[in-house]
């Protein structure tokens, strides 16, 4: 289980220099004779083609290409002990009644008892990958975000027992969703003060700024009392969206999911795009629900703690050092990721520091 994580991709056990493999996995590690046996398992037959789709991250992820249909699949490496596919996929389904587009998930298996890793496997949706459009200025950001507003707000109206990231224990032997941590609260402090520390020695905060933000969580720490969990994706951005340049045609990678504040949903979204993109996506989100009378306290905190985390992430995966990556997240190309992320993390600082 996901005990003592903040964010599993920045704080799961596996020692950072195998964790920088994943900059380079499909070169490293490929595992496309292994895919092709998974898809005689549960399809019988081989398929007319596997193509790696390139997506970044800790998971391995192809298309397998049938006569009559085609799968996309995920897998992690089976490198270390998460079996968080089977709560993806309960949030998936759950989402899916819910009408937010998702894909439909035709098979987990996180036994590695048949293979050696663990796996998925779902509906290929049509379309690209949404970054695409935002990179190259065809995205309708207006429409597309007040759609995904409105899918956020349904969301979120899917309400859930506990904190953080799902018992998986618990979701396989009752069938039930409950977060791991008793508070809101809690799953927010977890690894706040490694993430910081971090940070400081890594020379991205200084001392004083570092005191600064633990100061400001404190001040505005009440407004994280919620009293019940919603069901929050905690990775909207456009490259985990497939779609055209005007429609969402699903919501991608559940893989962060957790029980927490609607609130940290939106601020992720303000840590990747400016208010072009998030003015008219709380537009779309208030046809549907209203915002907390304290949403813009709590949205600052929020995005103070997905910067700290992304900042942590981004340090040790190098990401700083990569070109590709930095044109990922800059649409205006006028800054280096680096400095992004301090903008990104002293926006919500110094927001906060006005109140």
């Amino acid at each position: 289980m996901r005990t003592n994580i903040y964010y599993w991709k920045c704080d799961n056990p596996l020692p950072v220099q195998e964790k920088l493999v994943y900059n380079d996995k499909y070169k490293l590690a490929d595992i496309t004779d292994l895919v092709r046996e998974i898809a005689r398992h549960h399809f019988g037959g081989d398929p007319l083609r596997i193509e790696s789709s390139g997506s970044a991250g800790n998971h391995y992820a192809y298309v397998i290409v049938y006569p009559d249909k085609e799968i996309f699949f995920r897998s992690d490496d089976g490198k270390i002990d998460d079996d968080y596919m089977d709560a993806e996929e309960a949030a998936m389904n759950l989402a899916r009644k819910q009408g937010i587009p998702v894909p439909e998930v035709f098979a987990t298996d996180t036994s590695k008892k048949v293979f050696h890793v663990r796996y998925q496997l779902m509906e290929k949706i049509p379309g690209e990958r949404m970054s695409n459009f935002y990179q190259d200025g065809t995205l309708d950001k207006k429409n597309v975000s007040r759609e995904l507003g409105r899918h956020l707000a349904w969301l979120h109206s899917i309400k859930l027992d506990g904190f953080g990231f799902f018992n998986t224990d618990v979701l396989k032997n009752d069938k039930k969703i409950v977060g791991l941590n008793k508070t809101n609260r809690e799953y927010f402090e977890t690894k706040l003060d490694d993430h910081l520390r971090y940070l400081r020695d890594a020379q991205f905060l200084t001392s004083q700024e570092l005191r600064d933000i633990e100061r400001l969580i404190e001040r505005f720490g009440n407004h994280l009392d919620i009293q019940c969990g919603s069901m929050v994706h905690k990775d909207i951005a456009f490259w985990n969206m497939v779609g055209t340049p005007t429609k969402v045609n699903a919501i991608v990678d559940w893989d962060d999911v957790i029980s927490g504040d609607p609130v940290d949903d939106l601020a992720v979204v303000r840590c990747f795009y400016g208010e072009d993109i998030f003015l008219p996506l709380l537009n779309g989100y208030k046809e549907i629900a209203p915002l907390p009378d304290d949403f813009t306290p709590r949205m600052w905190l929020y995005m103070i703690r997905n910067m700290l985390w992304k900042a942590v992430f981004r340090t040790f995966m190098k990401y700083f050092e990569m070109d590709a990556k930095s044109a990922l997240l800059n649409q205006d190309k006028k800054s280096t990721l680096k400095e992004f992320t301090r903008s990104q993390l002293f926006l919500a600082v110094n927001e906060l520091k006005k109140m």
